[in-house]
C-alpha cells in the first residue's frame, strides 16, 4: 500500500450516498485521552467515545454489587481480561493508571483492549463485519513502516472482541492523525472564512474547499502525550517538516500540576488523581481531593510553560517552513491555549479550531476511508 502522503484526498470521488450494499466503513483514533470511533447509525455514521483506560478486569463477585450494570466490556488482549467502556472510571482505584502513555503503546496490551473494546461497541450497535477500518498513529509513529504493518497484520482479521464474538475486519488502512483533522476541515469553510477574514493577512477568503490543496496547512493535534503537527502543500504531507513531540501533549500539562499541586498540600498524589486533574481543568472547575476543593487557576504559569515549550519544538522541527505556511489548523481535545500561543507567535496567519475539534480526527479518518472503499 502507497502511503497516503502520496495522494491528495479531494482528488478522491466523495459522492458516497451509495446503495444499501455500500461498504460497512468504520475508524477508531486511539488517543491517549480518550478513544473516538464510528458507529452504524439510522441514515448514516455516528461518532463516540470512551475513555482510553483499560483495567485488569475483575471476576470477583463484588463488580456485581450495583444498582445498574456499568457500560463497560471484558475484552481479552495479550492473553489478560481488560474491562475497557465508557464507565470504566468505576474500575479504577489506588495506584490503576490504566493507560499506556509510551512510545510502544501500539502493540501494548493497553492500545490492544482499547482498539478492540471500540470493534466490539461496533458489534453492540449491529455490524456483522467491517469491510474497511481506518486507525490512526502520531506522525512519528506513522513515519515507521513497520508500525503501520503490525496494526494492518493485527486488526486485518476476525478480531476477538470478548465474551468469545469475534468482528471479522477485512481490510485495515493506517493514518497520521493529523490527517484525519485535514481531511474533516471541507465541512467548516464558512467558519474558516469568518477567521480568515478576522486575521486580516494576505490569505482571503476561499470560495470552494478545492482551493485548500492550493495552500500550505500546518494541522497541529496536541494530544495526550505527544504534540503532532503535518505539514499539508497542495494535499500532500511534506514529510520534511512533518513531526511530532514526545511528551509535549496534555498529559505533560496534567503532571506540571500535580506535581505543583502535591507540593502547596504536602502530599504525593498517585495516578490515580490524575483522571480528576484533568477533567477539572477541562471543565475549568476545582479539583476535589480528600474533600477539599483546589482552584487549579493559580498554576497558569506553569501551563502555559509546557505549552510555550511544546510549541518552540514544533516550530524548530518545521525547519523554516512556517515561513510559508498560509493557514493554522488545530485539532484535538484542549486546543485553545495552544491557538493563543500561536496567533501572538503569527498574527498574520489564520489559526483556525476545529468545530468538535476531540472528534476531528476521526471524522475525518471516516471521510477517507469511505472515499477510499468507493474509489476501490
Amino acid at each position: 500500500m502507497a502511503p497516503s502522503h502520496s495522494s491528495r484526498l479531494r482528488e478522491v470521488p466523495r459522492d458516497h450516498k451509495g446503495s444499501a450494499a455500500a461498504p460497512v466503513v468504520r475508524a477508531i483514533d486511539v488517543g491517549f485521552g480518550l478513544v473516538k470511533f464510528s458507529l452504524p447509525a439510522e441514515g448514516g455514521t455516528t461518532f463516540s467515545s470512551f475513555p482510553a483506560m483499560a483495567i485488569p478486569a475483575d471476576v470477583s463477585a463484588v463488580r456485581s454489587l450495583s444498582t445498574r450494570r456499568r457500560d463497560t466490556f471484558d475484552i481479552p488482549a495479550l492473553g489478560a481480561q481488560y474491562e475497557v467502556g465508557r464507565d470504566v472510571g468505576l474500575a479504577q482505584a489506588g495506584g490503576s493508571f490504566g493507560r499506556d502513555v509510551t512510545d510502544e503503546f501500539y502493540k501494548g496490551a493497553i492500545y490492544e483492549a482499547l482498539t478492540k473494546g471500540a470493534l466490539r461497541y461496533m458489534a453492540e450497535a449491529g455490524d456483522t463485519a467491517v469491510d474497511l477500518l481506518v486507525l490512526g498513529l502520531p506522525v512519528n509513529q506513522y513515519n515507521d513502516a513497520k508500525r503501520r504493518d503490525y496494526l494492518r497484520d493485527t486488526y486485518q482479521r476476525a478480531v476477538e472482541i470478548g465474551d468469545d464474538k469475534t468482528l471479522e475486519v477485512r481490510k485495515v488502512i493506517v493514518q497520521a492523525q493529523p490527517m484525519g483533522g485535514y481531511a474533516a476541515l471541507e465541512e467548516h469553510l464558512d467558519e474558516l472564512n469568518q477567521v480568515i477574514e478576522a486575521t486580516g493577512g494576505a490569505l482571503q477568503p476561499l470560495a470552494s474547499v478545492d482551493e485548500l490543496d492550493e495552500l500550505s496547512v500546518l494541522v497541529v493535534d496536541p494530544g495526550e502525550h505527544t504534540l503532532d503537527w503535518l505539514l499539508i502543500q497542495q494535499g500532500s504531507i511534506n514529510p520534511r517538516a512533518s513531526g511530532a513531540a514526545s511528551d509535549a501533549g496534555r498529559h505533560r500539562v496534567i503532571r506540571a500540576v500535580q506535581d505543583s499541586l502535591a507540593a502547596d498540600i504536602g502530599r504525593p498524589l498517585g495516578p490515580a488523581v490524575v483522571p480528576r486533574i484533568n477533567e477539572a481543568l477541562r471543565l475549568k472547575q476545582p479539583v476535589k481531593l480528600s474533600g477539599v476543593a483546589h482552584d487549579l487557576g493559580k498554576y497558569e504559569p506553569q501551563i502555559m510553560s509546557v505549552v510555550e515549550d511544546s510549541l518552540n519544538r514544533m516550530i524548530d522541527g518545521l525547519r523554516d517552513a512556517h515561513e510559508i505556511i498560509d493557514l493554522i489548523v488545530l485539532v484535538g481535545g484542549h486546543p485553545d491555549r495552544y491557538r493563543d500561543v500561536l496567533s501572538r507567535r503569527f498574527p498574520a496567519i489564520p489559526v483556525f479550531v476545529m468545530p468538535q475539534s476531540m472528534a476531528a480526527n476521526v471524522r475525518g479518518f471516516q471521510m477517507i476511508g469511505e472515499a477510499m472503499a468507493e474509489h476501490s
